[in-house]
């Protein structure tokens, strides 16, 4: 459990990822106003960007390690 807590703390202090979800964010906020969206669309993209995120960071560490 604490494992995932240092992830989701990592991955919260990442300036791309909150920009990336501040985007998202308004978007989604923006197509809600013209065009009804169901809740499970909205949350299934939360989890995509996630998901794409933590992988992203998970190879610039691994790219790190390997040009030092």
């Amino acid at each position: 459990m604490r494992k995932l807590l240092n992830y989701i703390w990592l991955y919260l202090k990442d300036w791309r990822n909150l920009l990336a979800h501040s985007l998202i964010g308004v978007l989604i906020l923006s197509v809600a106003f013209f065009i009804p969206v169901d809740p499970i669309y909205r949350i299934s993209l939360l989890v995509l960007i996630v998901g794409f995120n933590i992988l992203r960071m998970r190879y610039s560490k691994r790219k790190q390690k390997k040009d030092s």
